[in-house]
């Protein structure tokens, strides 16, 4: 087989593996697919996941060779097993070592020189599958442990007496903890007993013993150290003989024990017991933290069914403005999908961006931009005045509208007065502020649901219709609140029509760096505005305006010309660099946008492929729903594609793959808290994603070295930020260039 056979052997077996799958599914697609990139009698998957527990899995092995190769520690490399040649390659991304893959041939035969690269490779695409399967998991776990103690805290709130209380408890122990039964145990601190008034999943002749069952921490060494600590443990056979009699008498292999603590005193023990499922050798992370949140509801409802309510309201509101929270909107909305199902009403819901939120944050501080969130909702809910109807925060600047009982018209009428609410001016900071609302909808009616999981499937749908809605109504500026202009801005609109046939704009230049070299690749292209009375104008003001009056494409199509003109130009001197320009939705959507940047980079003599467009999260949804293809049209030109401000909105794997991206930029919002764990996890995640599509990844915001060395070590492939090049005019960046005077970036040897 030829080199390029082999080679598109190993993409197509590779191709699949990064698709958000499960994690069982994407484990055995990598074993199953391994023979496409090395053709093998068999191949065998041998990892350890972040949560301690091993996975094997394996194709065309014999039992025998199987055991062995199970029990032998495997190492990069090829080597004799039972008379097969075994070539084994690591599993790693660029944050994580997972394990081994294993190829196997028959005895007599041998491998190719090229099938160790070729199954390195290949462990590279699997590795970055593996991860994202990992991370999905987790938050999709993350997701239902939040609905299960939703669902616990809404069950606990009916509980009047303590033993009512424990039995809830008990009963939710199993769906949290994939234990086989449960037990809550109490503390008395008077008599210095524990007891057990909750259990689940015990055989009818054990549910009177365990409901009998007293100990004293006189008897139980474990009991003391687990007062002592106030840590989850496990408690097996390897523990005291009082552990090891318990067991036996309850027929159980393990007890994993959580503490029920209020004001930092022992009130119970949440009690978890494996019988045939294998219990595990530690209470890991994740089960710690389900169990945790358990107890704590536990804990509250012991103590005073008034703060448990407090905790319910908490774990269902948002904080910032008290209105519902995405979950709680979602289980209103499958509540209301139900009286769909059976009386056949309509049910509508509205989806609302506030736009400018980031803006505001930037210029007057995050205090005024919680400010700005706290008024809105309060518009909102007075907007939204029937009972029964509920307005939430789903997140960051968006809002959802529950409207139970109501079609389209009606939606309409409910969408005017919500943006009659937002007509006058809001006073946050200290200044007069303008928001712009983009609203979108949708509507469900009367249909055959069958059952509580096609309620939540519709639910989610109707969530994504009513956010397309709202998507289209923006790039139509449809549904946006244009609201009466300060006086500043006035001026400012005023005075920018015709500024760039004035020549008041310029083109900045910043530096973007590779990596790998530590060399200048490419430099991105920024509008400074420069009036001749105003001075130079915040594009944070300039901008919004320009889109809003469709002034953007004008001054988006000067921006590319002089950038395009002024790259060109420096490849007569001997610097070839790629230039990055961004793109307004306004100028995408032009039916005629594709050739007119062929055009330019025809007058100005720039290569296509030296030519990359950014484009928003938000524009590639549009593009997706509108079916435009200015992105395809700009490919096939050879012009790269960027998405700019990954990971801040709704873009995925699906869409990403469908469209020809070849480009994935940081936003500098995730690289300023790289120190942040959960932030830095994120990030690594877009990169490891942007390696398992073969798409380039570019961090922004750049400002320290630290964050330098850790998107190095993720693997990112060029960054750019104040810490490596600020803005300037294309003749301050030349000279930088020839004179080679950037801040040096090392290289790794």
């Amino acid at each position: 087989m030829h080199a390029e056979e082999r080679l598109r052997g190993l993409h197509s077996a590779a191709s699949d593996l990064v698709s958000g799958a499960s994690l069982e599914e994407t484990l055995n697609s990598v074993a199953e697919r391994a023979d496409g990139a090395v053709h093998a009698r068999g191949h065998l998957l041998d990892l350890r996941l972040p949560n301690g527990v091993r996975h094997v899995r394996s194709r065309g092995l014999d039992p025998s060779l199987l055991e062995t190769l199970r029990e032998t520690s495997l190492e990069p490399g090829i080597r004799c097993v039972e008379g097969a040649e075994v070539l084994t390659v690591t599993v790693a991304s660029a944050t994580r070592k997972y394990g081994m893959l294993a190829a196997v041939v028959s005895p007599g035969q041998a491998f190719f020189p090229e099938d160790e690269d070729l199954l390195a490779a290949y462990a590279q695409h699997a590795a970055v599958g593996i991860e994202m399967s990992v991370l999905l998991g987790e938050a999709r776990e993350q997701e239902e442990t939040a609905r299960l103690l939703l669902r616990v805290a809404r069950s606990l709130a009916g509980r009047q007496t303590v033993s009512a209380v424990a039995q809830s408890v008990a009963e939710a122990v199993p769906l949290l903890s994939g234990a086989d039964r449960s037990a809550v145990a109490l503390w008395e601190p008077g008599v210095g007993k524990v007891w057990l008034p909750g259990s689940s999943g015990w055989p009818a002749d054990l549910v009177e013993r365990v409901a009998q069952y007293v100990t004293t921490p006189e008897e139980s060494p474990e009991l003391r150290e687990l007062m002592a600590a106030g840590l989850p443990m496990i408690v097996n056979r390897g523990g005291s003989a009082w552990a090891r009699d318990v067991l036996d008498e309850f027929g159980v292999e393990a007890m994993g024990w959580v503490p029920i603590r209020v004001d930092d005193q022992l009130v119970g023990i949440i009690l978890a017991h494996w019988v045939e499922s294998a219990p595990p050798p530690v209470l890991g992370e994740a089960l710690t933290e389900r169990l945790w949140g358990l107890a704590g509801l536990a804990g509250v409802a012991l103590d005073n069914s008034r703060l448990l309510d407090e905790i319910r309201r908490q774990g269902s509101h948002d904080a910032l403005t008290g209105l519902p929270n995405r979950a709680l909107f979602e289980a209103r909305l499958e509540s209301a999908l139900g009286e769909v199902d059976r009386e056949g009403a309509q049910v509508a819901v509205l989806f609302c961006n506030v736009s400018r939120l980031k803006r505001i944050n930037d210029s007057l501080g995050h205090g005024a931009g919680d400010e700005l969130l706290r008024q809105v909702a309060g518009r909102l809910s007075a907007a939204v005045v029937r009972e029964g109807d509920t307005v939430a925060r789903c997140s960051g600047d968006e809002f959802v509208v529950l409207l139970p009982g109501v079609g389209d018209s009606d939606a309409e009428d409910v969408a005017a007065r919500v943006r009659s609410s937002l007509t006058a001016p809001m006073r946050v900071g200290g200044e007069e502020v303008f928001v712009d609302l983009a609203i979108g909808f949708a509507v469900a009616d009367a249909a055959p649901l069958a059952g509580p999981q096609n309620r939540r499937q519709l639910s989610q749908r109707l969530i994504e219709r009513a956010y397309e809605d709202m998507h289209r109504a923006r790039a139509e500026a449809r549904g946006l609140v244009h609201l009466e202009p300060s006086p500043d801005r006035l001026r400012v609109e005023t005075e920018l029509r015709g500024a760039a046939g004035r020549g008041e704009f310029r083109v900045h230049l910043q530096p973007q760096i590779d990596l790998a070299s530590g060399r200048v690749v490419a430099v991105e292209a920024l509008a400074r505005w420069y009036h001749p009375e105003m001075g130079l104008v915040s594009p944070g003001l300039f901008v919004p305006i320009a889109e809003d009056s469709g002034m953007i494409e004008e001054i988006g199509e000067y921006i590319l010309r002089e950038a395009c003109r002024v790259v060109a130009g420096w490849r007569e001197q001997g610097i070839d660099l790629e230039l990055a320009v961004n793109v307004s939705a306004v100028q995408l959507n032009k039916p005629d946008f594709a050739e007119l940047v062929h055009q330019v980079l025809m007058e100005s003599g720039l290569p296509c492929d030296r030519l990359v467009v950014e484009v928003t999260e938000s524009q590639v949804m549009s593009q997706v729903a509108a079916g435009n293809g200015n992105l395809h049209r700009l490919r096939e030109l050879g012009v790269g594609i960027s998405v700019d401000d990954f990971g801040t909105g709704y873009s995925s794997l699906a869409q990403l793959r469908r469209l020809p991206v070849t480009e994935v930029k940081v936003d500098q919002a995730f690289t300023a808290q790289l120190t942040d764990e959960d932030s830095a996890a994120f990030v690594a995640g877009i990169v490891g994603l942007g390696q398992g599509l073969g798409l380039r990844v570019v961090a922004e915001g750049v400002e320290t070295s630290a964050q330098l060395e850790a998107l190095r070590g993720m693997g990112c492939h060029r960054v750019q930020g104040y810490f490596l090049g600020r803005p300037a005019d294309p003749a301050a960046v030349l000279e930088t260039l020839l004179a080679g005077t950037l801040v040096p970036i090392p290289v790794p040897v």
